[in-house]
């Protein structure tokens, strides 16, 4: 679970959420990691990619949910927004690597999300995809 720090009194954070409660959600193994706004804000944006616009595309289409991901970032624009990783696949007999490159959403700061949510949501009304747009806030720069 994520939870946003709603304001900060004499050095502690105030959740919107009992910190008890927040704590009680732990597990063994589990872990607690702090985001900054800029973060909180990208994470969110990653979210509703990973968790709405990809998933509803799939179903839709369907396709795999890795199908929709290469569709959505092939036709929203992701070869100018979107990072570029390398993927080691395996060696060819020689024994040389075979990599590939892959666009990713990781890294991508706030607002090269917001637009490309925005071209998302412009393909959608284009080709008639079923996807939710995100919150408000998600999509401004």
């Amino acid at each position: 679970m994520i939870y946003k720090v709603q304001s900060i009194i004499n050095g502690q954070p105030t959740f919107s959420f009992p910190m008890n409660l927040i704590l009680s959600e732990l597990e063994i193994g589990g872990a607690l990691k702090i985001l900054s706004p800029l973060e909180y804000h990208t994470d969110r944006q990653r979210a509703w990619y990973r968790g709405v616009a990809v998933p509803a595309l799939a179903e839709q289409l369907a396709l795999s949910i890795e199908e929709a991901d290469h569709l959505l970032k092939a036709a929203c624009g992701g070869d100018d927004i979107l990072k570029r990783e390398m993927i080691y696949v395996g060696k060819l007999s020689n024994g040389q690597p075979v990599c590939h490159e892959r666009m990713t959403i990781v890294g991508v700061g706030k607002k090269n999300m917001s637009i490309f949510i925005d071209n998302i949501l412009a393909e959608a009304v284009t080709h008639e995809w079923r996807i939710q747009p995100p919150e408000p806030e998600l999509r401004r720069t």
